[in-house]
């Protein structure tokens, strides 16, 4: 009797290739409804959550349902005002859903285990402030050659660990085994620190989730900024005699800016601005990591009275200690 290894595809060869798995599954007690189906900007959050899979490099994608199925599955059927979705995408009903995000995950990859692929990327439908690029960047990191070699890579966000989570097929039965209740990879993961690797996402996107209404308003606010989808190499360097940080590209191109108002003890950032050229590729968001990050090095307050870098303090809460007094500070 012959075994074939747990990475070779079938007839034997080598697997290769990383599949989205969307978990989307939970009935949004505390939202009211699904999650899945809830909107931003008339896109169902099940839908955002496929095109962010698929536009970071995920084939196919596997979307795990569960509490009001057949109005998600009828929901992803139906037309939406989007980029059409360059890949394959399975519908994966978990009957036991209501169990918790680990039966959903079970259920993922129970599915992905059919697939010729050697990993999944895992994300939360509840999570819109993830972008493509952080998702590209795991699927780049488990790449062959590169430094990751780890079975599991997390999105890393100034040194912490969040979502998306990349699984190598290796693990899979190990992480299903370990996922009960409301716990889904994370214990697997915080059980073997040594086999996962962070890969740094900063300035792409926040693993942040919603529960309620009122969160979900606030990420529909963040979301209407500038994009920040793709993202590019750029230098940003401070320039004291205009007071703001500068954006620019290799060829020394400037692409984007922060305006700030600088006192000995705070810095109040009162505008951002991207040449239209280079909108969507990552340049407001570099930017804001940027400028939050060197206010901590140089122990400023802030004052975000720009409402780009006032939402992407909503969108990266690692940064909400910065801020200045409520009453000092304005988002207009």
């Amino acid at each position: 009797m012959t075994s074939t290894p747990a990475d070779a595809g079938p007839g034997g060869g080598q697997r290769s290739g990383v599949a989205g798995l969307l978990l989307a599954a939970g009935a949004g007690r505390r939202m009211g409804g699904p999650k899945a189906l809830v909107e931003i900007d008339g896109e169902p959050l099940v839908a955002r959550g496929i095109r962010l899979l698929a536009d970071g490099g995920c084939r196919p994608v596997v979307v795990i349902v569960g509490a009001a199925a057949a109005r998600v599955a009828a929901a992803l059927a139906a037309p939406i005002a989007v980029t059409p979705v360059p890949t394959p995408v399975t519908v994966v009903h978990a009957t036991d859903w209501a169990r918790g995000v680990g039966a959903s995950l079970r259920a993922g990859l129970a599915a992905a285990a059919d697939l010729d692929v050697d990993a999944v990327v895992v994300a939360l439908v509840d999570q819109p402030g993830l972008v493509a690029a952080a998702v590209r960047r795991l699927v780049e990191a488990a790449a062959a050659g590169s430094d990751h070699p780890h079975p599991a890579l997390m999105a890393g966000y100034q040194g912490r660990a969040g979502h998306p989570v990349l699984l190598r097929r290796a693990i899979w039965a190990p992480v299903a085994a370990a996922a009960v209740g409301d716990v889904g990879a994370r214990a697997w993961l915080r059980a073997h620190p040594a086999e996962v690797g962070l890969v740094p996402c900063d300035g792409l996107g926040s693993p942040g989730d919603v529960d309620t209404p009122a969160e979900l308003a606030a990420a529909s606010r963040a979301t209407a900024g500038p994009r920040e989808d793709v993202v590019m190499e750029l230098s940003i360097i401070d320039n004291p005699d205009r007071h703001r940080y500068e954006a620019h590209t290799p060829d020394g191109e400037l692409a984007g800016l922060v305006q700030y108002q600088r006192r000995p003890d705070r810095i109040t950032f009162v505008h951002t601005e991207v040449r239209p050229e280079f909108e969507g590729k990552g340049v407001a968001s570099a930017l804001a990591a940027a400028v939050l990050g060197a206010a901590r090095q140089q122990g400023l307050e802030v004052i975000p009275q720009c409402p780009y870098i006032h939402g992407y303090i909503e969108r990266h809460p690692d940064y909400a200690d910065l801020v200045a007094d409520a009453g000092e500070s304005r988002s207009g």
